[in-house]
């Protein structure tokens, strides 16, 4: 049994703190920008200006889709407090939904300027995995995501929320990140048409939520023994399988 005690806080000056969890998308950002800027030569009307403001966009509409979406599955933890649906520094983004802002914004921002939204989603969806890796490392500091009650050996304890041993859900999401990283890298080097490679994520990254949100606690929404985040993972995946299919056909 581990004790989960940990100060999300890496340092704190009077009211203002830097927290892991905002290191993680700052660097995630900045890691983003570089691989999107450097492929920018890649892609038809994209330069590395145009790539800055890409990501630029798909950082603020991610963040805006990610929240709105938890507040709205996790809304009876802000019934009473509608203040905290402000306070994102202490955490709580719906990947879903971030993944909806961020492609909305790409998607528009490629219309306007005849950018190839395709090309560009298959670039970044590569080292997406890399960033969700340390999120739900991030996730676990701040005590957030929590799994169902175990008595195995590495069952967790959050002291900020109970005196429940539960699953580290959040670190076996870490882990599948990993894995699906190393597969995007793999497919990363075979030769694909534009849209294999985001397709390719958001099938692998739906079939392994799917799994492990088995492990999380309970959300509010209950439909067939299902949450919500699966019903969506499920409806990912019979999309993305769909059009994989047909960029093989």
């Amino acid at each position: 049994m581990f004790i989960n005690n940990i100060n999300p806080d890496l340092v704190s000056v009077g009211p203002f703190s830097i927290r892991f969890y905002g290191i993680v998308y700052a660097l995630g950002f900045i890691l983003l920008t570089y691989i999107l800027s450097k492929n920018a030569h890649k892609i038809k009307n994209l330069n590395k200006d145009k790539a800055v403001d890409v990501i630029i966009y798909m950082l603020v509409f991610g963040l805006i889709g990610a929240r709105l979406v938890h507040v709205i599955t996790d809304f009876p933890l802000y019934a009473n407090n509608l203040l905290g649906v402000f306070a994102i520094w202490n955490g709580g983004l719906a990947f879903h939904g971030g993944i909806l802002g961020g492609v909305l914004a790409v998607y528009f921002y490629c219309k306007k300027h005849k950018v190839s939204m395709m090309h560009i989603l298959d670039t970044l969806s590569v080292p997406f995995p890399l960033i969700l890796v340390f999120g739900r490392i991030a996730n676990f500091m701040n005590s957030e995501h929590i799994g169902t009650a175990t008595n195995l050996p590495w069952c967790v304890v959050y002291q900020k929320i109970d005196d429940v041993c539960r699953h580290p859900a959040q670190l076996y999401e870490s882990f599948s990140m990993l894995v699906l990283f190393g597969m995007m890298l793999y497919l990363n080097r075979r030769k694909r048409k534009h849209g294999f490679l985001i397709w390719s994520f958001i099938a692998g990254y739906s079939i392994l939520r799917l799994i492990t949100e088995f492990f999380r606690a309970p959300l509010y929404v209950d439909v067939l023994g299902l949450s919500l985040v699966q019903l969506l993972s499920i409806s990912l995946l019979g999309l993305s399988i769909y059009q994989l299919y047909k960029l093989k056909k």
